[in-house]
C-alpha cells in the first residue's frame, strides 16, 4: 500500500509564505520518517481571499523540500501545463530529477476554469473546453518527446520547435552539426538538456476524474490520481484505464494498478473530537468550492451514484454530514480511517492513497497531530 500526502498550505487566510514554507518542511520531515512515498505540491495563483493559496510554483517548492530530505519523493499535484511553456517545464523537471537523483513524480493536469487560466496564456482559456484540452495534450506530448528524442522537433497546433527562421551565426557552433542545422545554417533540431535522471523519464501522473483522460493515460503508460468521489465513478475511470492499457500496451493490469485516490483525511482520538475540529472547516470550505451557496446541491449531485437522486435529508444536511455519509471524506479515529482504507482495498483494490488535509481555520498543531496519528496508527497496519 502506497501512502502520499499534500502538505497543508493554510487555506482561507494568507499568512507570510516563509511560515507556510516552514510548515511544509515540517510535514515533509514527519512524512519521510513515517514512510510516505511522495509529497505532492499543488499549484494555484492570485489567491487574494486566501482560498486556493497553494504555492504558485510547485516545481520550485519541490526542489526546496527535496534538498532538505534524503528519501521522500517529490511531485506536483499538478503542474497546470497550459499555463506554462512546455520546454521550460521539460528543462525544470529534468533538472529537478537530476538534483534529487531520481526522486521526482511528474504530476500534470489541465487545471480548472478560474481567473488564472487566461493570465498566462490566452489559448489556455478553460471556457473553451476543446481547445484547452488540446493544448494540455500537446504540452505533455512536447515535454515527453523533448526528454526522449534527439534531435527534438515538433510541429503542432500551438507550438512549433525549433521556431522556423533562426540561422546560426555563432562560430562557436561551427562546423555545424547536421542533426541540428540545415545546409544554410537554419536551426532544424534541438537538444533539450538536461536529460532526466530516471529513464526514459520520471513517472507521469495525471490528475483527473474523467474516464477519457484515464483511457489516454492507460494508452500512454501514465498513472492517474482522482479526487475522491462515488465508488461507481471511480470504477468507471479505473476500468477505462485498465482496458486502454491492456489493449494498447499489451499489458495485463489488474484493477487498481497505476491509479490512486486523493482523499481528505483527519485522524483524532475519538469520532466526536474529529467532528468537532473538522466540521466547521469542511462546511466552510465546501461552501466556497460550491460558489458560496449554502446547499450546494448542484455540486452534491457529483457525489451521487448513477441513477441516484438527492434526497431531502441529503439536501438539508450540512456538508460535513453529507460527505461523511458518502465516504468522500474520512474523518475520525485511526480505526475508522483504517476501516475505510481496508474497505476500498477489498472493493476496488485500492493500492495508492494521497492524503489531503486542507482545513481552513484549523491550527497547524492539529494538522500535525492528525498526521502523526495516521503515521503511527494507520500506516503500520498496511505495511507489507
Amino acid at each position: 500500500m502506497r501512502f502520499d500526502f499534500v502538505p497543508f498550505f493554510h487555506p482561507g487566510e494568507n499568512i507570510p509564505w516563509n511560515h507556510t514554507t516552514n510548515m511544509m518542511r515540517e510535514q515533509t520531515r514527519v512524512g519521510e520518517l513515517a514512510g510516505f512515498t511522495t509529497v505532492w505540491l499543488t499549484e494555484h495563483h492570485f489567491a487574494h481571499n486566501g482560498y486556493l493559496n497553494a504555492t504558485p510554483n510547485p516545481i520550485l517548492m519541490c526542489a526546496d523540500l527535496a534538498a532538505r530530505h534524503n528519501k521522500i519523493r517529490v511531485g506536483q499535484a499538478p503542474v497546470v501545463l497550459p499555463d506554462w511553456h512546455p520546454l521550460r517545464v521539460a528543462e525544470d523537471i529534468a533538472l529537478l530529477d537530476n538534483m534529487t537523483e531520481g526522486r521526482v513524480d511528474f504530476g500534470v493536469a489541465r487545471g480548472t476554469n478560474e481567473r488564472t487560466c487566461i493570465q498566462f496564456n490566452m489559448d489556455a482559456d478553460k471556457r473553451d473546453d476543446k481547445k484547452s484540452y488540446a493544448l494540455f495534450r500537446e504540452c505533455l506530448d512536447i515535454i515527453v518527446r523533448a526528454w526522449t528524442e534527439d534531435p527534438f522537433k515538433y510541429e503542432g497546433e500551438f507550438y512549433t520547435f525549433p521556431v522556423k527562421g533562426w540561422h546560426e551565426t555563432n562560430r562557436m557552433f561551427f562546423p555545424l552539426d547536421k542533426r541540428y542545422h540545415g545546409e544554410d545554417g537554419e536551426y532544424i533540431g534541438m537538444y533539450v538538456h538536461p536529460r532526466p535522471y530516471q529513464q526514459p523519464h520520471p513517472p507521469v501522473w495525471m490528475m483527473s476524474n474523467a474516464p477519457f483522460t484515464y483511457a489516454h493515460a492507460g494508452r500512454s503508460g501514465y498513472g492517474v490520481i482522482a479526487v475522491m468521489t462515488s465508488i461507481n465513478n471511480i470504477l468507471a475511470c479505473w476500468n477505462a484505464y485498465r482496458e486502454a492499457a491492456n489493449e494498447a500496451r499489451n499489458q495485463t493490469l489488474s484493477l487498481g494498478e497505476n491509479v490512486g485516490l486523493c482523499v481528505t483525511v483527519y485522524v483524532a482520538d475519538s469520532m466526536e473530537e474529529a467532528a468537532r475540529i473538522i466540521r466547521p472547516s469542511i462546511n466552510l470550505y465546501y461552501q466556497f468550492l460550491s460558489g458560496a451557496r449554502i446547499s450546494g446541491n448542484g455540486m452534491r449531485q457529483a457525489y451521487l451514484e448513477k441513477g441516484e437522486t438527492l434526497t431531502d435529508e441529503q439536501s438539508n444536511s450540512d456538508w460535513f454530514d453529507f460527505l461523511m455519509a458518502k465516504e468522500v471524506i474520512w474523518v475520525g479515529t485511526a480505526d475508522y480511517v483504517a476501516e475505510k482504507i481496508e474497505k476500498y482495498r477489498a472493493e476496488i483494490n485500492l493500492q495508492h492513497l494521497m492524503l489531503v488535509q486542507q482545513f481552513p481555520g484549523v491550527p497547524f498543531e492539529d494538522i500535525m497531530s492528525s498526521m502523526s496519528k495516521f503515521s503511527e496508527h494507520v500506516i503500520p497496519r498496511f505495511s507489507e
